[in-house]
């Protein structure tokens, strides 16, 4: 019996030895993991039972934190603002980096890589410069999107950052023209795996490009679409840097985002127990979203 165990402990360490080298490469890894990703966040979950300004000693208050979100209004205003970027940006920036993708992979291949860069620029461009950019855009006196609106349209001036309801559309138009060209290079990715005989076969039946399109390539592309909108709902309600620059989370909070809400009373109230509370609501809140995705897709291709 013992000699058995013995043998069997001996095995178990000849095969981890045997395989040193491999946990020697995967060590970086989990140690930047662990030190970067998994204390952080069950640190975060810690202090969210706790009140905390990051100075004086923590004080435990159990679940206050979470009942105080219950009832906070800016808590569900914010939640609500997030919640309509994401209903508006969603289904635009899809299907606009689709559309986007399909031109270039059916243009001239020579074309591709440049496009691709172009697609990039918005994403690598620091945000402050986008801001400024966009703020230039959007003034009510002067401003270019009132111009053409007013020239081609007829239309009065457009308090674009002044209004509480055209506030969370500059956010979207700009984080739409900012994020989109990233999907787009992943959807040129996925659209080059298409065989192009299915679009020839399409051609030679009678089948138009509009026809094609909505026949061969959303089916085709299904998983890649999800995967899109799946990243682009993590991106939307982890966003802080449009509504922070853009508007500066105004009118009366009205283009404030969920995470930009965490960021206020984290770092500028002082409230850390409480933004950690906040992250973990939200954490909660993407997960039953991405859930529920993926549910809908898994039904949808069945």
């Amino acid at each position: 019996m013992g000699s058995d165990y013995v043998s069997i402990q001996h095995n178990l360490w000849s095969r981890i030895t045997s395989h040193l080298h491999c946990y020697l490469w995967i060590a970086p890894f989990f140690i930047f993991f662990l030190i970067f990703e998994l204390y952080p966040n069950l640190f975060g979950l810690y202090i969210s039972f706790t009140q905390w300004d990051g100075f004086s000693p923590k004080i435990y208050v159990g679940l206050d934190n979470y009942k105080a979100i219950m009832i906070d209004p800016l808590f569900w205003k914010t939640l609500s603002n997030t919640f309509i970027l994401w209903v508006f940006i969603i289904p635009l920036r899809t299907l606009l980096a689709l559309v986007l993708a399909s031109l270039v992979n059916f243009g001239v291949s020579k074309a591709k890589n440049f496009f691709s860069f172009f697609f990039l620029l918005p994403n690598i461009t620091a945000i402050v410069v986008i801001a400024i950019i966009f703020r230039i855009f959007f003034a009510t006196d002067g401003g270019i999107f009132n111009a053409v609106l007013h020239n081609i349209f007829g239309m009065d001036a457009i308090p674009w950052l002044q209004s509480e309801q055209w506030s969370k559309v500059s956010i979207a138009l700009m984080n739409i023209w900012r994020v989109t060209g990233y999907f787009a290079i992943i959807m040129l990715a996925g659209l080059q795996q298409i065989p192009k005989n299915l679009y020839e076969a399409a051609s030679i039946d009678g089948a138009n490009p509009v026809r094609a399109f909505f026949s061969i390539t959303v089916p085709m592309m299904s998983n890649v679409i999800f995967f899109v909108m799946v990243m682009s709902t993590i991106w939307i309600f982890q966003n802080i840097a449009d509504s922070l620059v853009l508007t500066n989370g105004g009118p009366q909070f009205s283009s404030t985002t969920l995470m930009y809400y965490m960021y206020l009373n984290g770092f500028e109230y002082f409230k850390l127990g409480y933004a950690s509370a906040i992250s973990t609501c939200l954490f909660i809140i993407l997960l039953v979203f991405s859930l529920i995705m993926f549910y809908v897709n898994n039904r949808a291709v069945k």
